[in-house]
């Protein structure tokens, strides 16, 4: 017997399958050229080089820091408080996607459940994988500090090991949680919506806070200032004796903190465990479909035909994806970073035209090409559509529309703001985002392969060229964005950059049905 064998079916088992499948997935290769699993031995070798730059980069800092050798100044754990806060909400976004791809797309607990393995070694092993995810990127960039710091006689930064674990099992036991109790109120298929949703937001929060703080006035944010700092003194709410900042001081080694907060991390993951793995067995089958939810019966069907190639299939379009929630979801997660820019609009009077037109068309051309590979590449039904009596050029431009015209809408208010500000330089601004849209919609048209929609999120994987030719061009019309609303000479270099990068993906064009 090998000596790294474990008794089958106990939670050490099922761990040491996951962490195979964790090293199968990691930099694995399905292209029609090479399959291959893991990690090969050039991405390794990359990989290794780019840790120990990060720790020379370390040990420079902390060669220029004073050594921390006992507990660091109230200030300098208010930042790394303020820092784990942040952190903290990344995990949270990272926990609730796993939580969902544990649910709704691994496509292995079904076996699990119906193999003689305990629920609870199951449900166990699930949530050390989903902690370990959320977990592993923050130990990669945190934990040279701990490892530096040993090596200059500073155990302190060890610190840093026990609270992002501690971290992590309280951001993967609420992320299981919430998901589960998605579940069972609001249903399978709302779930999988709001999740994506919630873990968007959770991501883009502190992000979101700190660009509409920055949006007020300085008035605004002084006197916003000023009311929050009496929460710092000592013996208020935040003051330097306040619990808040107890994982703070852990970061930093102080041994009780650190004792306090490991314990509760820990005591959060086996409680979840405890409480929650038959709850678990019940969202997983409800998932799989083994519970059905009573439905109302349909009524009768109703077709309504419309006249027109390019009203049908602007309805077609839409209405497949209004039908798709999930996919709504993922798509909604651009639109997130749009909010600010409006907050700059709307709300800032000394805004920047420039920056704000250069922001927006950028984003705009994101998004269109998002819409533009849905509705052109992931088209389910091309055969269909290539034998229609129409015009594969009329239904290939009707696409197009329906990917641009959403996002137009969407910019329509900021647009005809900027334009009653000034005229014109808003109007610079609406024909440069429509000619960036269009261009960055026919490369993608062009070049980009067809896919499936499930694959929205791996469709990078397989289309580099059409992501560097599209990411070209969006910065080059963002340019064109910036310098055109001041009227500059740039304004017309980096227009024939735009129209030179989509020359060439003309040329470079695959050939497609419609």
């Amino acid at each position: 017997m090998s000596a790294w064998a474990l008794k089958a079916g106990g939670t050490a088992w099922l761990l040491r399958h996951e962490f195979r499948l964790f090293f199968y997935e990691l930099g694995s290769s399905h292209s029609a050229k090479s399959k291959r699993r893991g990690i090969s031995i050039w991405k390794g070798l990359m990989l290794a080089l780019a840790l120990l730059g990060l720790h020379f980069l370390v040990w420079s800092m902390l060669r220029a820091m004073p050594p921390l050798t006992q507990e660091p100044a109230i200030q300098l754990i208010r930042i790394a408080g303020l820092a784990l806060v942040v952190v903290f909400s990344f995990m949270l976004s990272l926990g609730l996607s796993s939580s969902v791809k544990a649910l709704f797309e691994r496509g292995d607990l079904d076996l699990l459940l119906s193999s003689p393995l305990r629920s609870r070694h199951i449900f166990t092993v699930r949530l050390l994988s989903i902690t370990l995810g959320v977990a592993a990127i923050f130990l990669v960039f945190l934990t040279p500090f701990a490892h530096v710091g040993l090596l200059l006689g500073q155990p302190r930064w060890l610190g840093i090991y026990p609270v992002l674990l501690s971290m992590a099992l309280m951001a993967s036991s609420l992320s299981i949680l919430l998901t589960l109790l998605l579940v069972k109120l609001i249903g399978v298929r709302r779930t999988r919506t709001v999740a994506q949703l919630l873990g968007a937001l959770s991501g883009a929060v502190i992000f979101l806070a700190t660009q509409s703080f920055n949006a007020f006035g300085q008035s605004f944010r002084s006197t916003l200032l000023a009311r929050l700092n009496p929460l710092f003194d000592a013996g208020a709410a935040l003051g330097p004796g306040s619990a808040i900042w107890l994982p703070a001081r852990a970061l930093f080694g102080s041994p009780l903190e650190l004792l306090l907060f490991g314990t509760s991390g820990l005591a959060v993951f086996m409680l979840t465990v405890h409480f929650t793995h038959r709850f678990f067995v019940q969202g997983v089958q409800q998932a799989s479909g083994v519970l059905h939810t009573s439905r109302r019966p349909l009524g009768p069907l109703r077709f309504t035909f419309r006249e027109g190639i390019w009203s049908s299939v602007l309805a077609k379009e839409w209405r497949l994806i209004l039908r798709d929630p999930h996919l709504i979801s993922q798509v909604f997660m651009q639109l997130l970073y749009m909010l600010p820019l409006f907050f700059l609009v709307f709300l800032k009077k000394d805004v920047l035209l420039q920056g704000v037109a250069a922001s927006i068309t950028f984003l705009s051309t994101s998004l269109a090409s998002s819409l533009t590979w849905i509705i052109v590449s992931a088209e389910e039904a091309p055969d269909l559509l290539n034998i229609a009596p129409a015009r594969p050029a009329s239904i290939r431009n009707a696409k197009l529309a329906a990917a641009i015209i959403p996002v137009l809408t969407l910019v329509m208010p900021a647009l005809l703001w900027l334009i009653a500000k000034d005229w014109a330089g808003g109007l610079v601004l609406a024909a440069v985002l429509c000619a960036a849209m269009l261009s960055v919609s026919l490369t993608n048209s062009w070049l980009a392969k067809p896919g499936a929609r499930a694959q929205f999120n791996k469709r990078g994987a397989s289309q580099w060229m059409a992501n560097i030719s599209e990411t070209l061009i969006g910065m080059a019309w963002a340019g064109t964005a910036y310098f055109g609303v001041q009227f500059s000479a740039l304004s017309l270099l980096l227009l024939a950059a735009a129209l030179s990068v989509l020359g060439l993906a003309c040329l470079m064009r695959i050939k497609r049905a419609v």
